[in-house]
């Protein structure tokens, strides 16, 4: 998998897990927007860490993942693939939240990264 394939793997995955793992509450939307900006920023040091059981924990069980031929469905499903990625001692790729948008209800949260 080339370098551009892993960014666009992990967009697509930050892209659903900010709304996937999170139990959403009712807030602001500036605060809504720390909040996912928080939980990217933590999703994204479990790659950094090379902890793959942490990174699990932000995969909620109904989790759809585009990150391969076709869609990963379930967290079983996304955390065994995504074990790939866990496996050597340096990450193949990082990411940093870019852009953050949440609908007013505040239930859907997303994040665009780099």
């Amino acid at each position: 998998m080339s370098m551009s394939m892993y960014k666009s793997a992990a967009l697509v995955l930050c892209l659903g897990v900010t709304g996937c793992a999170m139990t959403l509450a009712p807030l602001p939307a500036s605060d809504a927007k720390e909040q996912v900006i928080a939980a990217e920023r933590a999703f994204a040091k479990t790659m950094a860490d090379r902890d793959h059981t942490a990174f699990a924990q932000y995969v909620s069980d109904e989790a759809v993942f585009f990150s391969g031929p076709t869609p990963l469905r379930g967290k079983q499903a996304v955390v065994d693939y995504w074990a790939r990625f866990y496996s050597k001692p340096n990450a193949p790729f990082s990411w940093e939240p870019k852009e953050v948008e949440v609908l007013d209800s505040g239930g859907l949260r997303s994040a665009r990264v780099l």
